[in-house]
């Protein structure tokens, strides 16, 4: 991979992220602004950067040339999927502190006691899961990292649920999509960049079947 590749992963990864913040920020004709100083507009914002910003680039580190040998790659891999757990977490306390007054939570009011409509609810469960499977990640590659030190390979398959993780997230930015009072058109965009930056981060490049079970056992 040369230069020209690794620049398309960054503007992959960080398209996604830029396109929500214009959603959320900016006034007039096809956003819907907000404030950054309500917990509710950070929700969108960290939960981008972390699936399809930071782990995008998470696994850039483990493709790119540029950082040399396995050694190398490995603390650049896990310096950018913690700092995507950590955002995720972050996105998740901040929609936590927007509907804990309510309060509202897996797509029920407990005040009304009613449900939301059905793609809000899918949303919230949706969401659930995939941050689940993010802590689970997480914590399995704490472990491969212990376990690293001392030459032992566990959890193989780690590198195959990262990407289904991207994967899912980049669905669940869909159906935020949906559900937000965006204009159709930039629904449409950030729906198109957080898939398509999730399809570039788990399968480009077309690596060989050798290369793809190192990646998945590194």
């Amino acid at each position: 991979m040369g230069l020209a590749v690794d620049a398309l992963f960054f503007i992959a990864a960080f398209a996604t992220p830029v396109a929500v913040c214009i959603g959320m920020l900016a006034e007039g004709k096809g956003s819907v602004a907000t404030k950054l100083s309500t917990s509710f507009t950070w929700h969108p914002i960290l939960m981008t950067l972390a699936f399809s910003c930071f782990m995008v680039l998470g696994r850039w580190a483990y493709v790119t040339d540029s950082l040399g040998d396995k050694v190398k790659q490995r603390p650049v891999h896990r310096a950018f999927m913690a700092l995507g757990a950590l955002f995720a977490m972050g996105g998740y306390a901040a929609i936590f502190v927007a509907h804990v007054q309510k309060p509202t939570f897996f797509g029920y009011n407990f005040h009304t006691r009613s449900w939301a409509v059905p793609t809000r609810v899918l949303h919230d469960l949706f969401g659930y899961g995939v941050l689940l499977l993010t802590l689970t990640q997480a914590s399995m590659g704490l472990q491969k990292l212990a376990k690293l030190s001392a030459g032992v390979k566990v959890f193989t398959f780690h590198g195959t649920l990262g990407k289904a993780i991207m994967l899912l997230a980049s669905v669940q930015i869909v159906i935020a999509c949906i559900i937000w009072p965006w204009a159709t058109p930039l629904k449409i965009l950030i729906g198109v960049l957080a898939v398509g930056a999730a399809l570039f981060g788990a399968f480009y490049p077309n690596v060989s079947k050798e290369a793809a079970r190192s990646l998945s056992q590194a």
